[in-house]
């Protein structure tokens, strides 16, 4: 069998050996962390090889959807492992950089896109683009889209080792437009978008049937592809969440302040003793002055 096993005990040896270097508590956690990641993503055999950084590296990128600056301290931090069990050959030389800033696609450029898919009768390129806009599906998880997932109204998403990588619910007004295009392409398992030889759809050719669209749509082709679709829904998403947590915050407050009405201190108050003659434990001694008497004292 090639390649190098990794395992924890050999992860905590690499860390001791750091230790040793004066390595500070912070960065020993950092390795541990990343190391600890590189070992749930390899499959079951757990094994390293010259192919590994490169795949590993292009999961994060593109199923994770890290930062390259995260992609690149991980890749590092492996490389520096692998300079510590001798394979200075299975680094990962060539860093990720970053791209130019990527424009963004607004909720209204979303809307005109399936306005314009609708109008001109382009149903696929419609469903698409409100899949992945709509729903959160990413352009690489489409053929994960399947009859049984439309049907069941949830998509259970699998890393590239089929552990679970998260749950997508489907928008009801968007399964039953997708319960309808099952039904007359009579798709009944199985990924729904599919090649006419029956095969799961290429993200080029589905970055086609968007980008199709833009011109009629009169938005930006830059702005038309799998991967602004997604980031637009990530951040409607993020706006709902901070919005829902602002009315929680004002909520509680309401509640608290009605509490107060009630229960809260406030000196003015006549239906609560008042001043330290009344405050448990204070007696007053023979002579006049006052002393701490124990609350338990008999």
């Amino acid at each position: 069998m090639t390649g190098e096993k990794l395992t924890l005990e050999a992860i905590e040896e690499f860390l001791e050996s750091l230790r040793r270097k004066n390595r500070g508590k912070s960065s020993l956690d950092t390795y541990r962390r990343s190391l600890a990641g590189l070992y749930a993503w390899l499959p079951e055999d757990k094994r390293l090889d010259k192919d590994t950084g490169a795949r590993w590296r292009r999961w994060m990128l593109e199923e994770k959807g890290f930062s390259h600056m995260t992609v690149n301290t991980q890749v590092s931090i492996m490389n520096t492992y692998l300079r510590h069990i001798g394979h200075r050959d299975w680094q990962v030389e060539e860093f990720v950089r970053e791209p130019a800033q990527q424009p963004e696609l607004s909720r209204e450029e979303y809307l005109r896109l399936l306005s314009a898919a609708r109008q001109l009768g382009r149903e696929r390129s419609y469903l698409l683009i409100k899949t992945m806009g709509g729903a959160g599906v990413r352009v690489q998880e489409m053929s994960q889209v399947t009859a049984e997932a439309v049907l069941s109204g949830t998509v259970e998403l699998d890393s590239h080792n089929k552990q679970r990588l998260r749950t997508l619910y489907i928008p009801e007004t968007l399964r039953r437009e997708l319960i309808e295009y099952m039904r007359r392409y009579n798709i009944k398992s199985g990924p729904i978008f599919l090649t006419r030889d029956g095969k799961p759809l290429s993200r080029s050719t589905i970055h086609h049937y968007v980008s199709a669209i833009s011109r009629d749509a009169q938005v930006d082709s830059e702005k038309a592809n799998p991967r602004c679709l997604w980031k637009m829904y990530q951040s409607v998403q993020e706006g709902i969440r901070a919005d829902v947590d602002t009315l929680i915050r004002q909520t509680y407050e309401r509640m608290v302040e009605k509490e107060q009405i009630s229960i809260g201190w406030d000196e003015n108050r006549q239906d609560h003793p008042k001043g330290a003659e009344n405050m448990p434990g204070m007696g007053e001694s023979k002579n006049g002055v006052r002393e701490d008497k124990k609350p338990y004292d008999r």
